[in-house]
């Protein structure tokens, strides 16, 4: 009897093998689908298949039921709900709910598995970049970019993007320790959190980097940082390591600017006109740097503030390369010295770049903001046409953001808005000069007496100096009797 079932049991697992090969059931995608049409076939049994094939009975059960109601398998094997127009209805509301920035949640949606819907974490986005992140916002934006191309043929080689990114690599605080049930958890030192330090890049539509620059926050460079200086890289030690107008300018300058030039050179094409893409930092805000690019044939275009998530190549896809190789390779130190964090930051560092910066990973960036010429479509399509949120806005200073500012017009109005906030600010300190010289007028130095009011008893009254001097210091002697008045 055991030697039949024995027998029986092999057969089965040889039929479904055999099955499993052959071209009639190979053009399915899934094993799980594979499997299921076999014993819906009944090729095997059920109880074959789950044997024998390596798949949960409830998941096989659920596949099997999809085919026998001409309805698709999801991954688990768990077929949907709904079907036919109701189906298509629901998947048409998901897109939409999507695109607008609310998803559907797991939760809710646990029953409605379907292969053409995948559950993911949703992006952290805050409010100003939720609110700008929409057709209303960004169409404009694209079709201005789509006008320069139009008229000025930019190569690809010379479709440039320039962004800063922070360096300082997280350090999780979370993890599980063990402790009696009868007890609380002990405490975790928090890992001393890393000084900042900012990487400046470049990069090109072809996939081509330019040099970057490290602002790395200390008054000298630091000798374990050496080994990093290359033609590529280069630190400059800046005080805190953030990116302010002196340490902009230094860096489009000297480095940028030549760069593109070379650049434009080395490929035989100098005379075509370059495209510099370029967020609206503060830091940007000097008109007399734009004014030598567009000496140089150089179109530069700011990104509208709060969507360069969306439309900037180095946020699409490099800077998120760079940010997990950092994370993923970089190990703390034994020692808490600033020396150890620093040698650590130099191991990982040089990888992590070149990982980043290789050509296949900037081109599809550059694909995936929409920035390349008649590339706007794909992304406008996935945005919603307007957003329910505030969109704040920059009126505190000259309106650069979103725009072309190597125009001669643009660039004339704003020398003339800063020579205005100049002229602004020193009426202002002026004015603040005068309410503090009127209000708290310079004191002369002059002898201050006290007069001893005279009584009824003593016709006499006495003059001192209340104020002495110790030690080149004036000190004050304090008299407590209260028939002393000051004038």
């Amino acid at each position: 009897m055991k030697l039949l079932v024995k027998k029986k049991a092999e057969a089965a697992q040889k039929r479904l093998k055999e099955a499993m090969s052959t071209l009639h059931y190979r053009k399915y995608s899934s094993r799980l689908e594979r499997i299921a049409h076999i014993v819906n076939d009944n090729v095997v049994r059920l109880v074959d298949g789950v044997k024998y094939g390596g798949i949960s009975k409830k998941s096989l059960e659920h596949a099997v039921k999809a085919i026998k109601n001409g309805r698709p398998i999801a991954k688990v094997g768990h077929p949907p709900i709904i079907s036919g127009e109701k189906e298509k209805q629901f998947l048409e509301e998901v897109t939409i709910e999507s695109r607008s920035g609310t998803s559907l949640s797991l939760r809710k949606a646990r029953d409605l598995r379907h292969p053409e819907l995948k559950s993911s974490l949703p992006k952290q986005v805050d409010i100003n970049r939720l609110a700008a992140s929409c057709q209303k916002v960004l169409r404009p934006w694209y079709t201005e970019l789509q006008s320069l191309h139009d008229e000025n043929k930019y190569p690809e080689e010379l479709i440039f993007n320039v962004d800063e990114s922070s360096l300082r690599i997280p350090t999780s605080t979370r993890g599980v320790v063990v402790h009696p049930a009868d007890e609380q958890a002990g405490f975790k030192k928090t890992a001393e959190r890393m000084p900042n330090a900012t990487l400046v890049a470049g990069i090109a539509a072809d996939g081509f980097s330019l040099p970057s620059v490290v602002l790395w926050p200390s008054a000298t460079l630091p000798k374990e940082l050496t080994t990093l200086l290359t033609q590529s890289l280069d630190i400059w030690p800046n005080n805190n390591g953030w990116m302010d107008k002196t340490a902009f300018k230094k860096y489009a300058l000297t480095v940028l600017l030549p760069a593109i030039i070379d650049r434009r050179k080395r490929i035989l094409k100098e005379t075509h006109r370059c495209l510099l893409l370029l967020d609206s930092h503060s830091s940007r805000a000097d008109p007399t740097i734009w004014r030598q690019f567009k000496e140089a044939k150089i179109d530069v275009i700011t990104f509208v503030p709060h969507t360069t998530h969306i439309s900037q190549p180095l946020d699409r896809g490099v800077f998120a390369v760079l940010k997990s190789e950092l994370s993923n390779n970089y190990s703390s130190p034994s020692s808490t010295s600033s020396s150890s964090k620093r040698t650590a930051v130099a191991d990982v560092l040089p990888q992590a770049l070149h990982t980043a910066f290789t050509p296949s990973v900037i081109k599809k960036a550059f694909i995936n903001s929409g920035v390349l010429s008649g590339g706007s479509g794909s992304v406008l399509m996935k945005l919603p046409q307007s957003s329910q949120y505030f969109i704040p806005s920059h009126s505190h200073c000259f309106d650069f953001f979103g725009k072309e500012i190597t125009k001669e017009k643009l660039l004339d109005e704003w020398d003339e808005y800063n020579e205005k906030h100049k002229m602004k600010i020193e009426e202002i300190e002026e004015k603040e000069k005068e309410t503090e010289e009127e209000e708290f007028p310079l004191k002369k130095k002059v002898k201050r007496k006290f007069r001893k009011i005279k009584n009824d008893d003593d016709e006499t009254s006495d003059e001192f100096d209340p104020f002495e001097r110790e030690n080149g210091k004036r000190k004050v002697r304090r008299v407590i009797d209260s028939s002393f008045v000051f004038f």
